[in-house]
């Protein structure tokens, strides 16, 4: 970015929010790299614009001495041409300080589509899985698109059996029925 528009960024930055001037925050507000931000600010710090001190813990920190110490709002620089809302040379509006955000919290999610089963249903539902067909026993259990998925897995691999790719995919919907089935044994419990 070139000085000018930077000299511009920062002035902005400065004048119309509160947050500390530090090479990031820079940065972060005109999108440019950090590294470049430094060497800018180092520029103005040359000039007489910026002090530059540190701080206790050894932190470089910058100071503008003439910044207000409540941010300007400026009415002024807001123009109307063709029915459109523009801004110094099409620019966006000040920077507005960052709002308050609460840190998120903890969401617990629990599983309400399953129906609630007794263990001898449950037990069932593992019985129909296991020995007649996986996916009924998951269908009978209201486990409905896991129950589907194994029944098709299962009928679908039952014809591939002749090619032998059938045969892992009969053993996967049963080994799959078979988990269903206990866990809905451990569920029911």
């Amino acid at each position: 970015m070139e000085y000018r528009r930077f000299e511009q960024e920062f002035l902005r930055l400065a004048f119309t929010t509160s947050v500390e001037l530090t090479p990031s925050a820079l940065a972060f507000f005109s999108r440019i790299p950090i590294a470049e931000a430094e060497q800018h600010m180092q520029q103005l710090v040359a000039q007489g614009v910026l002090d530059q001190r540190v701080d206790d813990a050894g932190r470089q920190r910058y100071a503008m001495p003439d910044r207000p110490t409540e941010p300007v709002t400026d009415s002024t620089g807001l123009i109307r041409r063709d029915d459109r809302l523009l801004y110094y040379g099409d620019e966006p509006p000040p920077y507005p300080d960052a709002p308050y955000v609460a840190p998120p919290r903890a969401i617990a999610l629990r599983r309400t589509t399953d129906p609630e089963l007794s263990p001898p249903q449950a037990v069932a539902a593992m019985f129909l899985n296991a020995m007649v067909c996986p996916g009924v026993g998951s269908l009978v259990g209201g486990r409905t698109h896991t129950g589907v998925a194994q029944l098709s897995l299962f009928l679908v691999g039952l014809p591939l059996i002749v090619v032998a790719i059938g045969l892992p995919m009969v053993v996967a919907a049963w080994t799959w029925g078979i988990a269903t089935g206990a866990q809905m044994i451990a569920d029911a419990r």
